[in-house]
């Protein structure tokens, strides 16, 4: 593979024009030149195409195409992922707004390793607090051998490279490997699409890739409470986070999910009542 490989940038949007112009020049603004951004638009109904079509006329590296019926996240990634050119792929989302070094620290990691099994993961700065689960381990990632459960501190700085257990939703990956095992799941998973992320990361794992965190990649995630996959309340929110991680165990656990899907609703059910605890008694 060529030392500045082509790098495809997919960037799947719903109802975010607000926020995917300021994505977007984020893009346009990377050291890293040898790039393509395939904007995805999943039916948005907002002026999403408006500004696609704004930056495609801007610059040709950038195409976009918008769905005539919601797909959903998975499919409109997977659709994305077989129109793309090059030989890396980078998923960004539109609430992200990348470093101007970002993709060429991503790039640069991944050509010093021999082996093409490998996954680049960028330093994510969150407005919104990490785990602490993540924080007390002092890591990026913390996965519960017991539950499955995945908890990102992914915002710290450890220093240097460092191999970490999973990956979040917008890492740097080689192209034939992720077409190789279908990409995302489509269907096993609904409404927020929670683990859809961890269930590709976790399929890659299982063939033998390694995951490796790059802190001077860095990203600005500015987690917005509308578009995308958020779903309004509470209740659905929680009802599909439990309704996809008990997927999620299923299909990539096989026997050990036999006791990891209680051990999940027990640990599950006590944060849901401490949590309404302290609400209540604040």
């Amino acid at each position: 593979m060529s030392k500045k490989p082509l790098v495809s940038i997919i960037l799947p949007t719903y109802n975010r024009a607000s926020v995917l112009g300021v994505c977007i020049e984020s893009v346009l603004n990377q050291s890293y030149t040898n790039w393509e951004l395939l904007i995805s638009d999943d039916c948005s109904t907002d002026n999403t195409i408006e500004v696609i079509n704004h930056y495609m006329v801007r610059n040709s590296r950038i195409n976009g195409k918008t769905h005539e019926h919601n797909l959903g996240l998975p499919r409109n990634r997977n659709a994305a992922l077989h129109e793309i050119k090059g030989q890396l792929v980078f998923f960004i989302e539109d609430d992200l707004v990348l470093h101007q070094g970002c993709l060429e620290k991503l790039v640069s990691t991944y050509n010093s390793f021999a082996t093409n099994d490998i996954v680049i993961v960028p330093r994510l700065i969150e407005n919104t607090d990490p785990d602490e689960e993540a924080v007390r381990r002092n890591v990026p990632f913390y996965v519960n051998k017991f539950t499955g459960e995945i908890f990102n501190n992914y915002g710290q700085d450890p220093g240097s490279v460092l191999k970490v257990d999973m990956g979040h939703a917008c890492c740097l990956y080689p192209v034939d490997q992720l077409r190789n095992i279908g990409g995302y799941e489509e269907k096993a998973y609904k409404g927020t699409y929670c683990r859809e992320e961890s269930d590709l990361n976790m399929r890659l794992i299982n063939l033998g890739f390694k995951f490796y965190f790059q802190p001077a990649a860095v990203a600005d995630h500015n987690r917005v409470s509308t578009g995308g996959c958020r779903l309004s309340g509470r209740l659905k929110q929680t009802y599909y986070y439990a309704r996809n991680h008990i997927v999620f165990l299923l299909r990539n656990f096989g026997i050990r999910s036999i006791y990891m899907i209680p051990f999940f609703l027990i640990e599950f059910s006590r944060r849901i009542f401490v949590n309404n605890l302290f609400s209540k008694s604040s």
